[in-house]
C-alpha cells in the first residue's frame, strides 16, 4: 500500500516527487528555523519565537505562527498546500516558520509526522493525500475561530492560499472562495490536468490519482507565480497558467533555477523561497510597501531570480499595513 501511493504522488506530476528534495529533511536545525522576520527568534520582540503545533480544534492541521502573541496583535491567514498534495503539515517546515516568523498564520494541510515513519519527502507518501476540501474546512475553522479570544489574532480581512506543486493546484481550487481575499501564492505549480479531459472531469485519472484542475481563465484575484525555471516539472503548466489569466489581474511570476521543482523549502529558514514568499507575504497580505521594491524594483532579480515577469501590478490593492509589535 505504501509503495503504491508513493507511486500514485510520483506520477501525478510527471514524476515530481522524484524532483522533490533528496535525502534526509527537516533535520533539527532546519526544524529551528528561527525565521528572518521581526517576529522570529533572532528578533527581540515581544512575539520571538516561532512554533508549529496541533490543535484540536483544527485537526489533520498543523498551525504555525509566533509564540508570545500580545493583546492587540493581528495576523493575516495563509492556507498551505503541501507538495504531492501530502498529508503531512510539517514537510516543509523551515519555509512555513519563515512566513510565521514575518508575523503569518500558517494552517498546513495534514499532522505532525511520526518520526518513526522516516526523515525523507518519499517516506511520507504513506500518509496519503489531501483534496481541496482541506481548504475549505480550514477556511471554515479560521472564520469561525476569528470570534474566540484565543485566536483573536486571526485576520479575517487578510488570507491567502498557498502551495507547492499539487498543493498549488489546491490554492487554486479555493481561489473562488470569497474568504480567500488576497490571492493565491503558487509555487512550483499550475494545473497538470488537461482541460475538458475525463481527469479534469472527475478529479482524479483512470488508476484513481488525485487530479485538480481549475479554469484559471475566470480567475478574479492577484496569482503569483514562483516557478524553478525550465528543469522543473511544473515550469511549463505555471508559464501557460500565468499567460491565461483574465486581462487585469494583477499577477507575477518569477524562477529559481538552481534547485528546480524541489526548491529550497526544507533548507534553513526555507532557503531563497523563504525569502520570495516573505516578501509577497508582507507587500500582498501585511501591507508593507518597501516590500515592493523586491516585485517592482529589480529586488527579485538582484536575488538571482530570473525570467520576471508581472502584469497589471499597479492595480493591486494593497491593504493598509499591520502595526507592528
Amino acid at each position: 500500500m505504501k509503495n503504491s501511493l508513493i507511486a500514485s504522488i510520483a506520477a501525478l506530476a510527471g514524476h515530481a516527487l522524484a524532483q522533490q528534495p533528496g535525502g534526509s529533511i527537516n533535520s533539527p536545525a532546519a526544524l529551528a528555523s528561527p525565521g528572518t522576520g521581526p517576529y522570529g527568534a533572532a528578533r527581540p520582540t515581544l512575539c520571538r519565537h516561532l512554533h508549529f503545533f496541533e490543535d484540536p480544534s483544527l485537526p489533520k492541521f498543523v498551525i504555525y505562527q509566533p509564540k508570545n502573541i500580545p493583546k492587540g496583535f493581528k495576523a493575516p491567514v495563509v492556507v498551505w498546500g503541501n507538495g504531492g498534495c501530502l498529508n503531512v503539515g510539517t514537510i516543509m517546515a523551515p519555509f512555513l516558520l519563515q512566513l510565521a516568523s514575518q508575523g503569518v498564520v500558517v494552517l498546513a494541510t495534514g499532522p505532525k509526522e511520526d518520526p518513526s515513519k522516516g526523515g525523507t519527502f518519499a517516506s511520507y507518501g504513506g500518509y496519503g493525500q489531501v483534496t481541496a476540501k482541506a481548504f475549505i474546512d480550514a477556511l471554515d475553522w479560521a472564520e469561525k475561530s476569528a470570534t474566540d479570544p484565543k485566536w483573536a489574532h486571526i485576520d479575517m480581512s487578510r488570507v491567502a492560499a498557498a502551495g507547492q506543486s499539487c498543493g498549488g493546484t489546491l490554492a487554486y481550487a479555493a481561489e473562488g472562495d470569497k474568504r480567500v481575499n488576497r490571492g493565491l501564492g503558487i509555487f512550483n505549480s499550475g494545473n497538470f490536468a488537461k482541460e475538458g479531459s475525463k481527469d479534469a472531469k472527475s478529479g482524479k485519472d483512470a488508476k484513481g490519482k488525485l487530479m485538480v484542475y481549475t479554469d484559471v481563465t475566470k480567475f478574479s484575484k492577484p496569482v503569483f507565480y514562483f516557478l524553478g525555471g525550465p528543469k522543473d516539472v511544473a515550469y511549463a503548466n505555471g508559464k501557460r497558467d500565468y499567460a491565461l489569466l483574465p486581462a487585469g489581474i494583477p499577477s507575477y511570476m518569477s524562477n529559481w533555477a538552481p534547485t528546480g521543482h524541489g526548491g529550497t523549502f526544507n533548507e534553513l529558514n526555507g532557503g531563497a523561497y523563504g525569502i520570495a514568499a516573505s516578501h509577497w507575504a508582507n507587500w500582498v497580505l501585511r501591507g508593507n510597501a518597501t516590500a515592493a521594491n523586491w516585485f517592482t524594483g529589480g529586488g527579485a532579480k538582484a536575488a538571482g531570480w530570473t525570467e520576471t515577469e508581472s502584469k497589471n501590478l499597479d492595480s493591486l490593492k494593497i491593504p493598509a499595513p499591520i502595526r507592528k509589535f
